[in-house]
């Protein structure tokens, strides 16, 4: 149980942090397992980017602004929660898997994610799979962020792309793993509504195009009850806009302690992202800073059952840049009762 808890854990809390998702070891019996996972949350957020999500009624984004000189305002709402993750496993250790997770919750992008991993003799587990925007709730953001006084419009964005993470190597706490995602919105016209941009110039806000991240993350040893992971990555947002292009670091610590019945996790994050070219709205290179917090708490006794658990959790991000129209935060807390089998 305690093992289960804890990587539970550090799947929940590197999701929240926008980076990898944690592997849990693979059994020797063959068989399906899973968990399910419902609840409610909170939400607050604010962003210029980002309009909702049509399909379940979320409106994130205001669709009217006054002004493109100021930061955008904040939003919020209550949304019920359904996370799954459902995997077969072979005689062989060998395991199908298929599931569901928020990849960066500052951009309200959650993924589906499906694949096939091996685990070997000395643990060490690897894994390809592909990642992808779930089909009937895919995000939508502003064809065209910049029109000011009127209603902006709204498109969906997709993306799609491999992944493929090695975990425990040889046997170690060493990690790495590597994700491609490519991007694409149904309509793109960044800058062609309202601003008198040339054509080059216009070009240099497309949203679309490839998002690399590399991962690499060591977790140590037990300490007593207590655990702790550090994780770097490096994304690289090589877009069709090369003023929405650039390339992000980033440092995150995660710490768990195991209980006897609760079992608390935490975790903090920092980034930094410098973009390739002049912003020709802004008329000077855009700089990103990042910063999160989560925390979760997990009831390895809910209901007197061991297979139920209680989980409440908590995750704050803030991106400041040196364009306040591109400011953007986002607060979630949520309570939820997670199945596993």
């Amino acid at each position: 149980m305690k093992r289960f808890s804890h990587y539970i854990l550090f799947l929940w809390l590197v999701t929240l942090g926008g980076t990898a998702n944690a592997i849990e070891p693979i059994p020797q019996e063959a068989g399906w397992s899973g968990l399910v996972n419902i609840g409610v949350a909170y939400f607050e957020g604010k962003t210029n980017m980002v309009a909702g999500v049509d399909t379940v009624s979320i409106d994130i984004g205001n669709p009217v602004i006054d002004s493109l000189s100021e930061e955008p305002e904040s939003e919020s709402f209550g949304m019920p929660q359904l996370n799954l993750n459902i995997k077969y496993t072979f005689s062989t250790q060998t395991q199908l898997f298929i599931g569901s997770s928020m990849e960066d919750i500052l951009q309200f992008d959650t993924a589906s994610v499906s694949g096939v991993r091996q685990q070997f003799s000395d643990r060490s587990i690897i894994e390809f799979s592909l990642v992808s925007t779930p089909i009937f709730v895919p995000v939508q953001v502003w064809q065209d962020p910049y029109v000011v006084g009127v209603e902006r419009q709204e498109t969906d964005r997709t993306s799609l792309g491999p992944r493929i993470d090695y975990f425990n190597i040889l046997g170690s706490g060493f990690g790495v793993q590597y994700t491609q995602r490519e991007t694409e919105l149904d309509e793109e016209l960044s800058g062609t509504t309202q601003l008198s941009l040339t054509p080059a110039q216009a070009q240099l806000l497309d949203r679309e195009g490839d998002v690399k991240r590399l991962v690499g993350y060591y977790r140590f040893p037990p300490i007593g009850r207590n655990i702790f992971e550090v994780r770097l990555s490096q994304r690289s947002d090589d877009l069709d806009g090369k003023a929405m292009s650039g390339d992000e670091n980033q440092i995150q610590v995660t710490h768990v302690y195991l209980g006897e019945r609760f079992t608390a996790a935490s975790n903090i994050f920092v980034g930094q992202k410098d973009f390739d070219a002049v912003n020709p709205v802004f008329a000077i290179t855009r700089e990103d800073d990042t910063i999160g917090l989560g925390f979760v708490l997990l009831d390895k006794k809910l209901f007197g059952s061991k297979d139920w658990y209680g989980q409440a959790s908590a995750v704050w991000v803030d991106l400041d840049t040196n364009i306040d129209f591109y400011d953007a935060s986002s607060t979630m807390v949520s309570v939820g009762a997670q199945y596993r089998f």
